[in-house]
């Protein structure tokens, strides 16, 4: 039978990571990421940590943006969150008072691309309403 994780040992390295990396990282590449959850390893040893992102083509997109401050791609997030993950390891087992540090392995976040997904498939249902014609 397979054991449980804790709940509270996931949610206080999540908060741990989100609060490291606002206060401790200086990382341009890390600006405007949301920590939106972590998944702990029953034993401690490795942390999952889901995150989002911006879109950065939404923002570019806004005209009340000058330009000058692009958001970092998705590469570039994953490269920014990959460079701080040793730093974090340490800061993160203290922060959450665990025994261990857990290995950090820092993963999009699934759900968010699946939101995008539904809300295209709404929109191109609403279009296809407003012209007349079946998508079905």
């Amino acid at each position: 039978m397979a054991k449980k994780r804790n709940p509270r040992v996931d949610r206080a390295v999540r908060e741990a990571v989100a609060d490291l990396l606002e206060s401790e990282i200086a990382d341009p590449r890390l600006q405007l990421i949301t920590i939106t959850e972590a998944e702990v390893t029953q034993d401690h040893e490795v942390a999952t940590i889901y995150y989002s992102t911006l879109d950065p083509t939404l923002v570019s997109g806004d005209p009340r943006r000058t330009g000058g401050d692009r958001l970092p791609e998705a590469h570039e997030v994953e490269a920014g969150l990959e460079a701080a993950a040793p730093r974090l390891r340490g800061l993160v087992g203290r922060r959450a008072r665990l025994r261990t540090s857990p290995e950090l392995r820092f993963r999009p976040d699934p759900v968010v691309e699946q939101a995008n997904r539904v809300e295209q498939l709404l929109r191109d249902l609403g279009r296809g309403g407003a012209d007349g014609q079946d998508q079905a």
